[in-house]
């Protein structure tokens, strides 16, 4: 499948897409990963009848290099271009960690484009100051790949892909390009302003995902139930993930999704 590229403001947005006229699902990844982090959803999804796009953020990946902003909005704009440009929807958006912000964002501007949403470990507050500027003296200089890396491969505590190390390996080498560095940093850094009262706006079936284990929150399970509330949707924790529920358990995230693709809409 050959990568193809968007032009968007600002620069290039590189998806694959599975082609076909089944139900549209797009699926961006988490800040400091790539469409790759998709690599067992994707295919199984697309074998179930679905038109599968995988997307880069801007700054990570294929995506072109440089930018004037990495925020949630110019996210959701970049998300809102791409459906625009596939003209098939409204589809699916599956999002992880940053990106469910954005999608929701893009769903309160453009709720025509979209019409499901899975949101898995949800970042949907910005990292308070005293983790914040750590991670962004962390994401600097040569060696932040390296940082980068040893710390994904924990965000698998319970079932390890066979493939971590080559993902963490390639994101390591993606960051040694300083201005892959900065997208990943000001990516991860974003601010949230303005997301709350946009949720209260979006009206679509929602399914949160989040690892039981995840290190990213004190508590996941509650943290899960607070985004189902807030967006009126249902909640599936995986009691031994981490942060990638959908890597490390594949076998039990990929059929809930299919039966949440399944369900009828309201």
């Amino acid at each position: 499948m050959a990568t193809k590229q968007l032009d968007v403001a600002g620069g290039t947005i590189a998806f694959d897409d599975s082609g076909g006229d089944g139900r549209l699902v797009v699926m961006l990844p988490g800040a400091g990963d790539v469409r790759d982090e998709y690599r067992f959803m994707a295919p199984d999804l697309a074998a179930g009848g679905a038109r599968v796009v995988t997307a880069d953020l801007r700054g990570h990946g294929d995506s072109s290099a440089d930018w004037p902003d990495y925020g949630m909005a110019a996210t959701a704009a970049d998300l809102v271009a791409l459906l625009d440009h596939l003209d098939a929807g409204p589809a699916t958006v599956v999002a992880t960690s940053f990106a469910p912000a954005a999608a929701l964002w893009a769903a309160s501007d453009r709720p025509d484009l979209i019409d499901r949403l899975v949101l898995i470990s949800a970042h949907l507050e910005a990292a308070p100051v005293w983790q914040s500027i750590p991670l962004g003296l962390m994401l600097r200089g040569p060696f932040a790949g390296k940082l980068w890396a040893s710390q994904f491969r924990k965000w698998h505590p319970a079932a390890p892909p066979a493939d971590l190390d080559e993902q963490a390996t390639a994101l390591a080498a993606m960051m040694d390009d300083p201005r892959r560095r900065r997208a990943v940093r000001e990516t991860l850094t974003a601010h949230r302003n303005g997301l709350t009262a946009r949720i209260s706006r979006v009206d679509v079936p929602t399914l949160v995902v989040m690892g039981g284990a995840d290190s990213h929150f004190k508590d996941p399970a509650a943290e899960g139930s607070s985004i189902a509330t807030q967006t009126g949707g249902n909640v599936l924790v995986v009691p031994e993930a981490g942060h990638y529920p959908h890597v490390e358990f594949p076998g039990l995230v990929i059929p809930a999704i299919a039966d949440f693709l399944a369900e009828p809409l309201p």
